[in-house]
């Protein structure tokens, strides 16, 4: 059997100038080690493999790799990464608590990476992506093939990922739950409240295609109440920014569009876009504002605690708030449905659910100096195959209805979601407005005071981002 060497000086050097070369436009073959011997085993000869992770969600509380300790999936999870320490001889050593970005950052600078891999959410990471300091994962597609969406993620999942004709990183999609919990925008109905007030449920208003803004509009005086306490029920309760930023894709438009000439523009400064704006801004300060709670602390938290409370009717929630921890609305309520977010008069049941990505979670990557990156692609692409007994999308869903929600709509709703979702580059500043909107001035004011700021950022990092993919997978 061959022993495993670690090609590490000329590796890395030529990875380096590869990064800082704008990848983009100068592709050069890239030297990678080969591991397989003349028995085709891999062995790592008992190298420590250090897996920096950074997974803080709004919920908190102890998990393994994502998942509540003490449950099938986090059992299910160590097991993996025993069996791959096994296979392949390694050690994995999972390291948390490190801010990953100025971490990666400071040891490159400082010659010696500790990490051979890191995750995080993409905008810990962002920085370091666009500085060169993470591998471009492309270069390594003979381990991990990240064109497999099933295992490693949609593109609109990567998108903050992609940079200069380059990608950065991968999610493990195919591990349970893990991709959902980046997902912002599903609707979730206290449904014990529902029966109070004699109503029909809103899941039959999805079904028949009935769920408009004007469906909601008039349920709203219904649905604000007062209770056998004698406190008063809202008919939604959320913050400014996760009721515009859900509300922008349900009329018909998605927050980067291209148009006949091939260039990208901003979704949020369109005509459709406008109007579901404009209706948010009725809703959040207008005539409806009387039955719409809004924390004008933006304090999203907040948002879950209250409609456990039974604060309101509906709240918009995102992926972990709603099954990720055992502080989640799947943990601690007996009876919620999951909706889509109400359609505009352009907008589709089908399409445009109001489901967006903040920041996606669990983005793993590979540091440009760690000590070899071929084996770092090696054994992510072990660890993270299907979890045994959740090998199809229909195990995982057949879970999500056993175990979290109530109805089977729930389940076709959270996974149309999901299906339909948007990137909504927030963190690339084109929707700063989400932020700041108040009664202070209309909705078209406030759009026009970001105009220039949105153009800005368009330019800087859309269409990096969206002619990347392009390069990568074809228009």
């Amino acid at each position: 059997m061959k022993k495993y060497l670690r090609t590490v000086s000329i590796f890395l050097i030529i990875s380096m100038m590869m990064s800082f070369a704008a990848c983009a436009t100068q592709k050069e073959e890239e030297i990678v080690p080969e591991y397989e011997s003349e028995l085709g085993e891999i062995t790592f000869m008992g190298t420590d493999f250090i897996f920096m992770q950074s997974n803080g969600e709004h919920s908190t509380g102890e998990d393994y790799f994502g998942y509540v300790i003490d449950t099938e999936f986090a059992d299910l999870a160590m097991e993996r990464v025993k069996e791959v320490e096994s296979k392949y001889d390694v050690k994995i050593n999972i390291i948390t608590g490190k801010d990953i970005g100025a971490t990666v950052q400071n040891e490159t600078y400082a010659g010696a990476v500790s990490a051979d891999a890191v995750q995080a959410a993409s905008n810990a990471i962002s920085g370091i992506l666009r500085a060169g300091l993470l591998h471009d994962l492309t270069q390594l597609s003979e381990y991990i093939d990240y064109t497999d969406s099933e295992k490693w993620g949609n593109i609109e999942n990567l998108k903050p990922m992609f940079w200069d004709g380059c990608l950065f990183g991968v999610i493990p999609a195919s591990w349970p739950i893990l991709k959902y919990r980046s997902m912002d925008g599903p609707v979730i109905v206290n449904e014990n409240i529902i029966s109070y007030l004699n109503e029909t449920d809103p899941r039959e208003f999805v079904e028949k295609d009935e769920w408009t803004w004007d469906k909601f509009e008039e349920l709203m005086p219904v649905y604000n109440h007062i209770n056998d306490a004698g406190d008063e029920v809202k008919a939604l309760y959320t913050t400014v920014h996760w009721l515009f930023r859900t509300m922008q894709t349900t009329n018909g438009e998605g927050i980067i569009v291209q148009d006949e000439s091939g260039e990208y523009r901003v979704g949020l400064h369109e005509d459709k876009t406008f109007e579901a704006m404009a209706t948010g801004w009725d809703w959040a300060f207008g005539d409806y504002s009387s039955f719409v709670y809004i924390d004008q602390n933006n304090n999203w938290t907040a948002m879950l605690q209250a409609f456990l409370d039974g604060k309101s009717v509906l709240t918009i929630m995102n992926g972990t708030d709603l099954l990720g921890s055992e502080n989640s609305i799947a943990y601690q309520m007996d009876n919620f449905a999951v909706i889509p977010f109400p359609r505009g008069p352009y907008g589709s049941n089908k399409t445009g659910l109001g489901s967006t990505i903040t920041s996606t979670r669990f983005c793993t990557s590979i540091p440009m100096a760690s000590k070899d990156p071929a084996m770092s692609a090696i054994i992510l692409d072990a660890i993270y195959e299907p979890l045994p007994g959740y090998e199809t999308e229909k195990n995982v869903i057949d879970y999500l209805r056993k175990n979290f929600f109530f109805d089977d709509r729930d389940v076709t709703n959270y996974i149309a979601a999901y299906n339909n979702i948007y990137y909504n580059y927030r963190h690339e500043g084109l929707t700063d407005v989400y932020i700041s909107i108040n009664s202070s001035k209309s909705m078209r004011e406030w759009l026009d005071q970001y105009a220039e700021a949105d153009e800005t950022n368009r330019v800087k990092y859309a269409v990096n981002i969206e002619t990347s993919i392009d390069d990568l997978f074809g228009k």
